[in-house]
């Protein structure tokens, strides 16, 4: 047992072991707990302790609070406060909905709740908590910026699935997002690749989202070189929409489509794997679509995120004297990657974004 786990109390060592062992997982456990895909489901506090005590008195997992905090303050990778909140997604959802509606309200967050706000967006999607879809998209309808600001990288990476587990079935809602030309272009982009699963799926009627993907090229809902065209064609090519190809060529000509991002040979490969495998959800998983199936593992990107108490922040740097043995600089210094953002296209060429490609490097 981890030094971590011994300071715990014994009914929440029992649970510490079970999560970092990899047993809790996503919205399931392996002591047979019931899924966490609905709210109506998941498993109470009380029915919990029993499961996991064997029916014995005494067990108990302590209030939610005291997982919320750590969700945010742990300075290790809070794996246990996460495990809680998805086994116990009936108590942590509506504290986590709380502060995402502050967020899409525009409030100013403590660092403790931006950090809630972004791990408790992956525990909600993997709860499949449907009470969040709307607060999420109001959130997701923010500024660029700001968005940016609280969310970095989760919105190219895993927004996606995070959408489509907490779909409540109103399309209408999605269509009206991605339509909406103020919305930033890489939320459009994976709102319209959760749309594209839930099609796929069957969550989504397939006509309803041809008759959208021909209206947004008939209408022209984005700009020339939006990166939602990269969505808009990519959902034609994966639900094989074969009859919408001559729009997807019709754009690439007038100069719609992102240059260096796919290629003509890449959108009749995907059309052709769709056609023969229309039923392959490996498809969509293997460019981030779906479902977040296993939160913990989503989430251990951010155990870099190291948290910074106010102690911390407000004690004195210590003295930096390395610059001053530097021979003094004869030319100004620039830095020719000024001009390029983390999820532009590579000036190198290769296609990828930015930052997965020569800024990585």
């Amino acid at each position: 047992m981890s030094k971590r786990s011994a300071s715990l109390r014994p009914s929440a060592q029992v649970f510490a072991v079970h999560a970092t062992d990899g047993l809790l997982k996503g919205s399931r456990s392996v002591v047979d707990l019931p899924s966490t895909n609905d709210s109506e489901d998941a498993m109470k506090k009380q029915e919990l302790e029993s499961v996991l005590g064997r029916g014995g008195p005494g067990f108990d997992l302590g209030p939610i609070e005291d997982q919320l905090h750590d969700l945010a303050n742990d300075r290790q990778f809070p794996d246990v406060a996460i495990a809680h909140c998805i086994a116990r997604i009936e108590e942590s959802a509506p504290a986590l909905r709380a502060i995402l509606t502050r967020a899409a309200e525009g409030e100013h967050l403590s660092r403790e709740d931006e950090m809630r706000l972004l791990r408790g967006i992956y525990i909600l999607g993997g709860g499949r908590d449907t009470g969040t879809f709307g607060p999420l998209l109001r959130l997701l309808r923010r500024p660029g910026r700001e968005l940016d600001d609280l969310l970095g990288d989760v919105v190219t990476e895993s927004m996606a699935r995070i959408v489509a587990g907490v779909f409540d079935g109103d399309a209408d809602a999605l269509f009206s997002l991605v339509s909406d030309r103020s919305v930033d272009e890489y939320v459009r982009d994976a709102v319209l690749g959760a749309a594209t699963f839930l099609t796929w799926e069957g969550r989504i009627e397939r006509d309803r989202m041809r008759d959208f993907l021909e209206r947004f090229h008939t209408e022209r809902l984005a700009g020339d070189d939006n990166f939602a065209w990269i969505a808009w064609l990519e959902a034609i090519a994966r639900l094989g929409l074969r009859d919408l190809a001559s729009l997807v060529y019709s754009a690439w000509d007038d100069g719609r489509i992102p240059e260096g991002i796919i290629d003509r040979s890449d959108f009749e490969d995907d059309l052709l794997v769709a056609e023969q495998r229309p039923n392959d959800i490996d498809r969509f998983e293997r460019v981030g679509l779906g479902y977040i199936d296993d939160v913990i593992e989503a989430l251990e990107w951010t155990s870099h995120l190291e948290y910074f108490s106010k102690e911390d922040l407000q004690s004195p740097l210590p003295e930096q004297t390395w610059l001053d043995d530097l021979p003094s600089l004869t030319a100004p210094v620039t830095n020719p990657w000024r001009h390029v953002g983390r999820n532009d296209p590579c000036p190198c060429g290769s296609g990828k974004k930015a930052k997965k490609c020569c800024l990585a490097n």
